[in-house]
């Protein structure tokens, strides 16, 4: 490039740049925003606006009214409410009372009075519908300009129509505005020429002084009417700019001239005194004597501004024609865009300010660009750290083959490759106590000593890493490397006396910035976080501990013991003592403030080399990727207005309740769902504004803080609750009363705490009913019971007595209840006798003779006679033993022995024969029987243990079945030991000698 064209750019380049310093005078100093229809607004035509007690901007469109907190934007009109009764806002006003009048384009006026609405039109007294300002007077009454006349509605409510308009013109004027003064008179102006008038001692009067204007500019009108802040009165003239009027003449400033020959609509005074003029070419500001301008091609939304409002927080609105509606807030950065990166910036003992860019070096003076050599020498090459020296010389490190430069008194010097240094990258230079000269560049560092040798360093030479990132002298002048990737060296006497990376503790192993405070501690920003290293241990800290982020490029102090920080997230700012506080436990987490282009930075974001620096009155400069930015404690203030906290809606199971002040809402029983809207007014910056929320009855304590504007809880007890809801501003600043809202949720009848006592006692009582039935009912069971076992028992006493019976009519008595009592069968019953008397009876020729009966028959014929027999044993107490067939078998003597048993024996065989007798009188089968007895000793027992019989054995009883078996029919057979034991009452007929099988010849006796 040839040194012409060179030079042609280089001026552009300058060109530009002043222009954009210079342009930035009244703009500058605040933060631009702008809503238009597509951030929600009915349309971009804003027709008025203002701020009413509550907090809220209200704005006035041709769709109707929009209230807005900053965030959304509520529409009201006739659509989202009949009882509004307009569809567009013209004029917009809140008067003394809070009351919200609006006046629409044809549709009359409305006054909003909480939840009551009044309407005024036509039809009762207004001139005309078509509404164009409303103003109130220090008497309370509200002033209402339409396209037909003015009339008054005083604070009774009843409307007038205010004389003098009929004798000095047209009742029926065009109203353009109304405006009330500092000494509580009405000003009037129309749209007819020269139509200015005021309101005093009961009737309007036309304002003569202006009549010089006819002869200045033929005729004029009046569009707008002010005062500043000394009370005198400015008129906007049509097209014609403004004029003052002092003591009854004309007294314009000389910078009235700066305002052009416009039409201005409205003339504001703010609280700090500032004249703003509104005009159709943009806005005019008057302050400290000079008139600032901003209009479209400076950013503004609109060059055609319908009206201003300043709201409490100061922040100043504009409604434009065409564009919106722009908001304007005192921004706490000054931001320099140069369209190019800032890598470092140094202000030099003479106050100058050297800003080194990604294209060369600019110096600033007094606020102005400044050429030098050393910017002429640097253009186009990118300058990536600027330092003063101890004796005040400026260093500057270029990223090209310029190498490392020092602006001294006598000129300037460098050094490059070529001169012994190792690398001409060069990213970063310091000097120590010693006047040594440390570069550190991509390849390593170098030590230019103060006789001009130069000494170089790498890894060879016991670096950690050869890419320096920052260089750091310490109070005992040791120098601290940090590097990329590698962490820490500290070189001491011109030798690495000391490393430092993340095993040692440090952050992270990439150092971008070492600084040490007065304390001796040093504050080392790595890539991964701060390092807190007081000379042997690290403390880290990063975005887990609530930094934001872990990359962090610079901390800086300021006079007010501020910290800020440079980071990837952009600048922030955190109070020095907090990482004390934080280290001691005093707080959670470390809460930096982050600072956005709400604040003025209007940028984005700072450079990773971001060297920037404080000067030497206090000004913060921070290096940017497209500019610098300036912060200004001094200046700069945080918003000590408390926002405004507001509940907005309240919906249940999806619909919308009416919220009235102070009233307790009462909700019917089946609530689901609550949803709460509400918000924070401050317009500041509204989408930082933060919420904390607590429903009493329901939470413990606040909840935490949040951006959230709508809460929900679900299912919710019956009973009674309170809404509470505060919010902050940008600055922190909480609001002192919180938003409230009260209702009660009624109950199901079944969720009603009587109805459940009643429960309680209806289940109770069914309890107790329940457990006396049961009771009743078991103890009718224990009762049934205890009877089926009574009845159980007497059946098995009977059943016992029956199997008595029955066993003693098997067994002897005495042998039955041994019987009885060995129930288990271990003991074996058996007796010896010595002395008993056996008898065998035997039907004759019993087969024969029942041999043409049936068994029925036989059987019933023997039991009739053995039953007889069997009579007469029980009573004479001889003991049955069995029936064998037709054999009948008998024995007296035992089981208990029995004195004269022979004698006993033989009656009751002669007994049998009796009972024979009386027997074969009626049978239908006759018998005859034959019998035998014998007497001796026998061994008796129970044989078995199922189907057992009591038995008898021995010599005895075989002798007493011989003698039965040879007796002669109709006979009693007994042996000698019979006779000789029954001799003495008995008399025996024949006496014979048997032979008996096994016996032999025995001596028998009959009967």
């Amino acid at each position: 490039m040839n040194f012409r064209k060179f030079f042609a750019l280089f001026i552009a380049f300058q060109l530009s740049f002043l222009h954009i310093l210079f342009s930035q005078n009244f703009p500058t100093d605040y933060v631009s925003h702008i809503w238009t229809a597509a951030d929600g607004l009915p349309g971009n035509t804003i027709t008025d606006i203002i701020q009413t007690t509550d907090g809220y901007v209200y704005m006035g469109t041709y769709d109707g009214l929009v209230r807005f907190d900053g965030i959304n934007f509520n529409i009201m009109n006739r659509n989202s409410d009949e009882k509004l009764g307009f569809s567009s806002a013209r004029v917009v006003f809140e008067d003394s009372h809070c009351n919200l009048w609006v006046g629409s384009n044809d549709e009359g006026v409305v006054k909003i009075s909480g939840d009551s609405i009044t309407k005024y039109d036509t039809t009762n007294g207004l001139p005309n519908n078509s509404v164009r300002d409303i103003v109130e007077d220090k008497l309370g009454n509200i002033w209402i300009g339409t396209a037909s006349g003015v009339v008054l509605i005083k604070p009774d409510g009843i409307m007038s129509v205010p004389d003098g308009l009929d004798n000095i013109d047209n009742e029926h004027v065009l109203a353009v505005a109304l405006y009330c003064d500092t000494a509580g008179r009405i000003w009037l102006s129309t749209s007819k020429q020269g139509g200015i008038y005021y309101y005093s001692e009961g009737r309007f009067r036309h304002y003569d002084v202006l009549d010089y204007l006819n002869d200045r500019y033929g005729t004029y009108t009046v569009s707008a009417i002010g005062q500043d802040d000394l009370g005198n009165l400015i008129f906007g003239i049509s097209h014609n700019g403004v004029v003052m009027i002092k003591n009854g003449v004309e007294n314009n400033p000389s910078v009235f001239k700066d305002i052009p020959q416009c039409l201005v609509n409205e003339i504001y005074l703010d609280r700090s005194s500032n004249l703003w003029f509104l005009s159709d070419r943009g806005v005019y500001l008057l302050r400290n004597g000079k008139i600032s301008k901003y209009t479209s091609e400076m950013g503004l939304a609109d060059n055609t501004i319908n009206h201003i409002l300043e709201d409490r927080e100061g922040n100043i609105w504009f409604a434009t024609d065409h564009g919106g509606v722009e908001k304007l807030s005192l921004g706490k950065f000054n931001t320099f865009q140069l369209n190019v990166g800032v890598n470092a910036i140094c202000e030099d003992l003479g106050g100058n300010v050297w800003v080194g860019t990604d294209d060369g070096i600019l110096c600033y003076r007094n606020d102005e660009i400044v050429d030098s050599e050393l910017t002429r020498m640097t253009r186009g090459i990118r300058i990536r750290h600027v330092g003063l020296a101890r004796n005040g010389d400026l260093l500057v490190s270029c990223y090209s083959k310029l190498g490392q430069i020092r602006k001294t008194k006598k000129g300037l010097v460098n050094w490059t490759v070529k001169d012994g240094i190792i690398g001409d990258k060069v990213r970063v230079c310091v000097d120590d106590k010693d006047r040594n000269l440390w570069i550190g560049s991509t390849t390593g560092l170098a030590c230019v000593m103060p006789d001009g040798k130069i000494r170089n360093y790498n890894s060879d030479q016991g670096l950690c890493n050869d890419y320096i990132m920052s260089l750091f002298v310490d109070t005992k002048n040791r120098l601290w490397v940090g590097t990329d990737g590698g962490g820490i060296d500290v070189i001491e006497n011109g030798r690495v006396v000391q490393s430092y990376n993340t095993q040692s503790g440090l952050s992270g192993n990439v150092v971008f910035k070492i600084n040490q405070d007065e304390k001796g501690i040093f504050w080392i920003c790595t890539g991964t976080g701060i390092s807190r290293f007081d000379g042997h241990n690290f403390t880290n800290f990063n975005a887990s501990d609530g930094l934001g982020t872990d990359s962090i490029f610079q901390m800086l102090n300021d006079y007010t013991e501020t910290i800020w920080i440079t980071s990837n997230r952009g600048i922030s700012s955190i109070q020095k003592s907090d990482f004390e506080k934080y280290l001691k436990g005093e707080k959670k987490n470390l809460v930096p403030k982050f600072f956005t282009k709400n604040d003025g930075l209007k940028s984005g974001g700072v450079t990773s080399t971001s060297l920037s620096m404080r000067d030497s009155i206090g000004r913060l400069y921070f290096t940017l990727i497209d500019g610098f930015a300036v912060y200004d404690p001094m200046k700069s203030t945080n918003n000590r207005i408390m926002p405004s906290t507001h509940i907005e809606s309240f919906h249940v199971n999806g619909k919308s309740v009416s919220v009235h002040d102070n009233d307790t809402l009462v909700l019917q029983p089946g609530v689901k769902k609550i949803d709460i809207t509400y918000t924070g007014l401050s317009f500041v910056s509204s989408e930082l504004v933060r919420f904390k929320n607590m429903l009493e009855g329901f939470d413990k304590d606040f909840s935490d803080v949040t951006a959230l504007r709508t809460v929900t809880y679900t299912n919710l007890k019956p009973g009674n609750y309170r809404f509470l809801v505060n919010s902050s501003n940008s600055d922190g600043l909480w609001s002192e009363v919180p938003a409230t809202i009260s209702f009660r949720i009624k109950p199901y009848f079944y969720q009603v705490p009587l109805f459940w006592i009643f429960v309680a006692i209806l289940l109770i009582a069914i309890v107790v009913v329940i457990i006396k039935g049961r009771e009743k009912a078991l103890m009718v069971k224990q009762l049934q019971l205890e009877t089926l076992v009574t009845q159980r028992t007497v059946d098995l006493e009977i059943e016992k007595d029956n199997s008595d019976r029955l066993l003693k009519n098997i067994l002897p008595d005495p042998i039955a209840e041994k019987l009885k009592a060995n129930q288990f069968g271990d003991q074996t019953i058996a007796d010896s006798f010595s002395e008993v008397t056996v008898l065998f009876a035997d039907i004759v020729g019993f087969t024969k003779t029942t041999s043409s009966h049936s068994a029925d028959d036989v059987v019933m014929a023997l039991n009739d006679l053995f039953s007889r027999f069997d009579d007469r044993a029980k009573i004479m107490g001889v003991e049955k033993v069995k029936t064998i067939g037709d054999c009948y078998m008998a024995v007296c003597g035992l089981p208990e022995p029995r004195e004269g048993n022979a004698q006993v024996m033989v009656d009751f065989a002669r007994g049998m024969y009796t009972d024979l007798y009386e027997y074969n009188k009626t049978a239908k089968i006759p018998f005859e029987i034959r019998v035998g007895i014998n007497c001796g000793p026998v061994v008796a027992g129970v044989i078995g243990k199922t189907k057992f019989i009591y038995d008898i054995w021995g010599d005895t009883v075989n002798v007493a079945s011989r003698m039965q078996s040879i007796c002669t029919p109709g006979h009693i057979l007994v042996t000698e030991a019979v006779k000789n034991k029954t001799m003495t009452h008995v008399t025996f007929d024949i006496v014979d000698e048997y032979e008996v099988k096994g016996k032999g010849k025995m001596k028998a006796f009959t009967l």
